[in-house]
C-alpha cells in the first residue's frame, strides 16, 4: 500500500495491535505519514461506515438518542462550539460539519446564529436522527458532494482518522469553502506524549483503533494542509482526557498481557466514573489542578492528545503529481 500523501511504498511496523485486534501499523519511511494497510476498498469503507462502524464490538454501541445524551458527547460538542467560536464570527455564517454523529456540535452551530448548518453523515440511523431533529444532513461523502465555494467554514472533529483517502477529502473541503473560508478540526495526535514519551502499551492499544486509517503528526497534518491549498495554519493540542488518571496508570499499570486487555476494557466501557479516563473528576480539587497545568505543558509542545487545526482558503491545490 502506497502513502496516501507522498507515495512512498517503503514504511517500518511500529505498533503490532489496534485496540483488541492484531493488526500492522505503519509509519512512511519518506514522510512519516502514520497509517493502517487497507484491504478494503472505497466503497466497502464508505459502506462500513453507512450501517456497521457503530456497531462492532470493539467499541461501546449506543442508539443515537444514547450518543446524543452523552455526557462525554455533550462535554465536546461544548468545547468545539468554543475553539469554533476563537476563530470567527458564526452568526450569518453558513457551516459545513464532516461526520456529524448525533448532532450536538451541529445543533450548538445553529444555535450560536449560523445562516445554514450542513452536516454529513454517513450513518443512516444517525442521519434518520439529524433529519427528525430538524437539520439538514448529506449522507455522502465530501468528496462526492459537488459543492463548489459554497461554505464559510467547514469544520471536521474526529473525522479525517476515517476516511480513505484524505488527501482527497482535505482537497474537496478546499473546494467547498469560499475564498478565505476557514477550515477547522481535530483528530487524534500522534505526538501524544503517553506514546511518544512512554511508549505505553494501554495508551498505544487504546490510540490505535481499527477504525482509524490514518494518524496525523504537527509535520504530516500541515503537509496536508498546504498541499491542498491552505494557509495561515495554525495547530494546537488539547488534552481531551483526564491526563492524571493515565499518569497513574502509565506508571503503575501491569504490563502482562492479561492486565492490558483488562485496562483497555475498562477505558472503553467505563463502568462508572472511576472507570472513565475521557472526562476528569469536577470535584477531585487536586486532580483538577495536576490537570489544568500538565495540560498547559504538554500542549506548549504540541503533544497533547488530540490535535487541532485552523487554516484558511488562500491558494491553489499543488499537484503532488510533480
Amino acid at each position: 500500500m502506497a502513502c496516501n500523501y507522498c507515495g512512498c511504498r517503503e514504511a517500518d511496523v511500529i505498533a503490532d495491535r489496534t485496540r483488541f485486534e492484531a493488526n500492522n501499523v505503519l509509519q512512511c519511511r519518506r514522510c512519516g505519514l502514520v497509517y493502517l494497510p487497507l484491504a478494503e476498498d472505497r466503497e466497502a469503507i464508505v459502506s462500513f461506515y453507512a450501517g456497521e462502524y457503530r456497531r462492532v464490538p470493539n467499541r461501546p454501541v449506543r442508539t443515537p438518542e444514547e450518543l446524543h445524551d452523552l455526557e462525554v458527547t455533550c462535554h465536546d460538542a461544548a468545547n468545539r462550539l468554543e475553539f469554533i467560536g476563537g476563530h470567527f464570527d458564526i452568526r450569518g455564517k453558513r457551516v459545513l460539519e464532516l461526520g456529524s454523529a448525533s448532532g450536538n456540535l451541529l445543533e450548538g452551530l445553529a444555535g450560536a446564529g449560523a445562516a445554514e448548518a450542513t452536516g454529513i453523515e454517513l450513518d443512516a440511523d444517525l442521519a434518520g436522527f439529524l433529519t427528525g431533529r430538524g437539520l439538514r444532513v448529506v449522507t455522502r461523502p465530501v468528496e462526492e458532494s459537488g459543492f463548489r465555494d459554497e461554505f464559510d467554514a467547514v469544520v471536521a472533529f474526529h473525522t479525517l482518522e476515517h476516511v480513505y483517502d484524505p488527501m482527497a477529502a482535505v482537497r474537496a473541503v478546499h473546494a467547498a469553502l469560499k475564498p478565505g473560508g476557514l477550515f477547522l478540526g481535530e483528530v487524534p495526535n500522534q505526538d501524544d506524549w503517553r506514546i511518544k514519551i512512554f511508549d505505553d502499551a494501554v495508551a498505544k492499544r487504546f490510540h490505535y483503533e481499527p477504525s482509524h486509517y490514518y494518524y496525523y503528526s504537527p509535520a504530516t497534518l500541515s503537509e496536508y494542509l498546504t498541499t491542498a491549498g491552505f494557509g495561515d495554519i495554525e495547530l494546537t493540542t488539547v488534552e481531551r482526557y483526564n491526563s492524571l488518571a493515565q499518569l497513574r496508570n502509565i506508571l503503575g499499570g501491569t504490563r502482562d498481557a492479561a492486565g492490558i486487555e483488562a485496562t483497555l476494557n475498562r477505558h472503553l466501557f467505563p463502568r462508572d466514573r472511576s472507570d472513565e479516563v475521557r472526562l476528569a473528576n469536577p470535584d477531585d480539587a487536586v486532580e483538577s489542578q495536576f490537570n489544568r497545568i500538565f495540560a498547559g505543558g504538554v500542549n506548549a509542545e504540541l503533544m497533547g492528545n488530540c490535535l487541532r487545526w485552523a487554516a484558511r482558503k488562500n491558494s491553489a491545490p499543488q499537484d503532488k503529481s510533480q
